[in-house]
């Protein structure tokens, strides 16, 4: 087990316990016994007063296991037991013999020196091993902060990357669990370990199973650095939040910008047309085909005011999201004559659906708004002899209706913007508010389908309404059934 204020489990210097005393006193004694056993054995071999050097052995294990205070006891207590056992007069803590007695210093001296110098080895070896833990604990916090800053980074906020970032804390400090959480007063478990994070904006806990392997002083230095990279994240995602704000509202600026000249422009218009007309119907000299005249192009122009009016309340529906559709069994075949009957046009439309295509789910109204802008769209690009095309085609997840003119097809630098509200491509010059395609995706959309463009340079000018294949009724209607009184369709369905 650690030792809880030095990483690495290297002990703390510090007054030693009762209990340390102990066995260090008993470590001495078994050493000058064992040193003393050793001399005895060998006494035969040669002279007592030779084998004195035995007992540096003794002082030299002493000092390594317990430092210098023990070795110097050992080198007393060695020198006084060789004394009494081996130096005459033998059993007696006297000395017949001045050589002897130099002896005894010399061997005193040797054992003072052995022990400090083994003492200091060991101190030595001791603050090594202190210094190696300290830095490997230093590198296993500065792997986790490396780790912890990548996760914060790499995700959208903190808050997504909570998760992440407990995982690899609980990994990294051999912990069954982490968590880390963004509260104002601190929530710590039963067995957990609670940091308070030092960060500026907000404030922020981590909390650490006390199984882990690291310390509570180890995991409270991850405070200042953990409390700086989400400081960094909060100020990353007030950045990222301020310049989301400022590019919405400068989209909306032009946005706000292009209404208000399409508007301005679409209702201008007409209402000089009506004004006009208005004004002239007063005038006395006007005859009886000048007044009918007149009244066409107020109902002609009203008409067109009441179009821009509706389409101008269905982008804001859609943009809105609250389309809200009325879904219900739809034949494509009805929905498309339905919309071409509408346009009341003299242009030739050439009609290629196939006779098996299946019903879909859908708005029958509003896809009748969607066809008819499109053909709508294509006669106006068409050369006037020039018939639309309108087909169709299914596959087991997918029924498509396309509506193709033969115009000159749209430039590359248009293609992205053409569903775009109030966009005006291909050089169109007639009327027109720049809202039908756009309205046309939203209905789309809604429904469930799906339009796309497919288009090229000078070789016409494709749009495909896609839905995808639902499960058919179970008596499905022939189209005619489909396109008669809704109670008919209804029962069948």
């Amino acid at each position: 087990m650690q030792h809880p204020l030095i990483p690495g489990g290297a002990r703390a210097p510090g007054r030693p316990t009762t209990r340390s005393v102990a066995f260090a006193a008993l470590e001495v004694i078994v050493a000058v016994v064992a040193a003393t056993l050793v001399v005895a054995a060998l006494q035969g071999l040669t002279s007592a007063s030779d084998l004195g050097s035995v007992y540096l052995l003794a002082v030299l294990a002493v000092a390594i296991a317990r430092g210098e205070l023990a070795a110097l006891a050992t080198a007393a207590l060695g020198v006084l037991t060789f004394n009494f056992f081996y130096i005459a007069p033998r059993h007696q803590l006297a000395i017949a013999h001045s050589q002897d007695f130099v002896q005894l210093i010399v061997l005193l001296i040797a054992a003072v020196v052995v022990g400090r110098l083994a003492a200091v080895a060991r101190q030595r070896a001791a603050e090594a091993e202190s210094r190696a833990g300290t830095a490997a604990a230093r590198e296993r916090e500065a792997k986790l902060l490396a780790e912890v800053a990548s996760a914060i980074l790499a995700g959208h906020s903190v808050e997504s990357q909570l998760q992440s970032i407990s995982a690899r804390v609980a990994t990294a400090t051999g912990a069954s669990y982490a968590r880390l959480t963004l509260e104002t007063v601190p929530s710590p478990g039963a067995d957990e370990i609670a940091v308070g994070l030092n960060a500026r904006a907000r404030r922020a806990w981590l909390y650490v199973a006390a199984d882990s392997t690291w310390t509570a002083d180890e995991l409270q230095r991850l405070s200042e650095p953990f409390g700086r990279l989400i400081d960094v994240a909060v100020e990353r995602d007030q950045v990222a939040h301020r310049a989301a704000e400022a590019d919405a509202a400068q989209r909306a600026d032009v946005a706000r910008t292009a209404i208000l000249h399409a508007i301005s422009h679409d209702l201008r218009s007409p209402l000089t047309a009506i004004t006009t007309a208005g004004s002239a119907l007063r005038g006395s000299g006007v005859t009886e085909t000048e007044r009918a005249e007149l009244i066409d192009v107020i109902e002609s122009e009203g008409v067109r005011l009441a179009k821009l009016v509706d389409d101008l309340l269905d982008l804001s529906r859609i943009e809105a999201g609250a389309v809200a559709p009325q879904r219900d069994w739809c034949d494509l075949h009805d929905v498309v004559a339905s919309a071409v009957a509408q346009l009341q046009t003299a242009h030739p439309i050439e009609f290629a659906l196939p006779d098996d295509m299946p019903l879909v789910r859908a708005d029958a109204a509003q896809l009748e708004r969607v066809f008819s802008n499109l053909v709508e769209n294509a006669i106006k690009f068409s050369p006037p002899d020039a018939p639309v095309r309108i087909s169709g085609a299914a596959t087991p997840s997918l029924v498509t209706v396309r509506v193709t003119d033969q115009g000159r097809g749209i430039g590359k630098q248009e293609r992205s913007h053409v569903f775009e509200p109030f966009f005006r491509g291909r050089g169109a010059q007639g009327a027109g508010s720049g809202l039908g395609l756009a309205i046309s995706r939203g209905f789309v959309e809604a429904n469930g389908g799906r339009i796309v463009l497919q288009t090229g340079s000078g070789r016409g000018t494709s749009f495909a309404v896609s839905f995808p294949v639902a499960r058919q009724p179970l008596a499905e209607p022939s189209p005619r059934v489909a396109s008669g009184p809704p109670g008919e369709a209804e029962a069948l369905a």
